[in-house]
């Protein structure tokens, strides 16, 4: 009962510095939004189109593709899309021609054209795109036709309202960056999540180690060894408390990106969370190892940063080390850093579904540096203890 009083008592402290907690929460989320959002709009595809129909029917066309695609439409003329065309500014542009309402109101095949010079991934993605919306236009139609006889009601009003849920509704959603890249905005705000999250624990194992510094700082550490209580169980107490402070800022950070970001982080949540823990106990026993030799706190949160930022960028948290040509060695160094591990296995089991048995190797290889840690930090502490004493 007595270390476990030991361990409420740490946590207190932990959670005491509320802007420190704040602010770890706050970092990860907050790159991974800006990363979410400036790649979205900088991916956002330009479509010049020209509506020679100008009625109803054409502009709802042109409302479903700007509000459903990642798509930037630019209305222009077929004239000026035909001469962007042959001057290559552009590879594709669309034409809804003249009839394009009369057309559907009569279930007829619609007339919109592609304009382009060869065929092009632009061009086969933009007109499935305009396959899609066109079916649901039709779909609509002929369901309100059918509903508004039934019902006896107005059948434009009835197409407005079916036209307007459809618009709204995400479930109809097709992506053009899903065609283009196979891979849709959601897996790219939850890589970033991942990356962000696993190097952001560094700074919590560092936050939860800094009172041992600075005992020492203010030679408060050799005041607690005189006590009746054994170092070695307030040690341990400080230790769990990091991990309990540690796991619960993971949680919430799992929560509020599920929830605020829509990432799709929280999939298959045992392995995941199991995945999580490990990597954090590696990290917990290598901070574990810089505390013994350093006596100021300041000193300790700049290594703590450096680390982060180091294995942080080597390990993958920013892009993907194997997307990039890298020199041999610096391929051979990401590969013993612990983000390199943890990103590789939590995005088995997010994308993938993956099983915890098939990432027997990451908890291996991470529970083996977290107790490596723990055991050279415990070693080196009772040496310095005992060089100590006798000076």
């Amino acid at each position: 009962m007595h270390i476990l009083n030991m361990i409420k008592i740490q946590l207190k402290l932990l959670f005491n510095n509320r802007l420190a907690v704040f602010a770890i929460i706050l970092a990860p989320l907050l790159l991974t939004f800006l990363v979410s959002y400036s790649s979205s709009s900088v991916n956002k595809t330009n479509v010049y189109f020209a509506d020679k129909d100008n009625s109803e029917a054409s502009k709802q066309l042109i409302l479903m593709m700007k509000n459903q695609h990642d798509l930037n439409l630019i209305s222009s003329s077929e004239s000026e899309i035909k001469n962007k065309v042959d001057s290559d500014n552009i590879t594709v542009g669309v034409v809804i021609n003249k009839g394009f309402e009369y057309k559907l109101e009569n279930n007829e095949s619609l007339d919109a054209t592609l304009i382009e010079n060869y065929d092009n991934i632009d061009g086969e993605n933009l007109s499935q795109i305009i396959i899609s919306d066109e079916n649901t236009l039709q779909k609509v139609n002929l369901d309100s036709k059918n509903i508004s006889k039934i019902l006896g009601d107005n059948n434009h009003s009835l197409y407005s309202k079916l036209i307007k849920k459809t618009n709204n509704d995400s479930s109809v959603k097709f992506s053009y960056e899903n065609l283009k890249n196979g891979q849709n905005s959601e897996n790219k705000i939850t890589q970033s999540l991942i990356g962000f999250l696993l190097m952001f624990l560094w700074f919590v194992a560092i936050q939860g180690f800094r009172t041992l510094v600075e005992e020492k700082e203010n030679n408060t550490s050799n005041r607690i060894k005189g006590t009746p209580t054994k170092y070695s169980k307030y040690l341990l107490s400080k230790i769990i408390a990091n991990y309990i402070f540690g796991m619960i800022i993971i949680a919430i950070i799992l929560l509020v990106g599920k929830y605020a970001l829509n990432a799709k982080i929280v999939n298959n949540v045992v392995p995941e969370v199991i995945i999580l823990a490990i990597y954090f106990f590696a990290i917990v026993g290598i901070v574990m190892v810089f505390v013994p030799f350093v006596k100021k706190h300041q000193t300790f949160t700049i290594i703590g940063a450096s680390i982060m930022a180091l294995t942080g960028i080597l390990g993958g948290s920013f892009f993907s080390m194997d997307e990039l040509e890298l020199p041999k060695a610096i391929q051979i160094i990401s590969k013993f850093m612990p983000e390199t591990w943890g990103i590789k296995s939590l995005k088995d089991i997010i994308f993938n579904n993956a099983s915890l048995e098939a990432q027997i190797q990451t908890i291996i290889v991470l529970g083996s540096a977290g107790i490596v840690g723990l055991l050279v930090s415990t070693i080196l502490m009772k040496i310095i203890s005992k060089t100590e004493k006798g000076f």
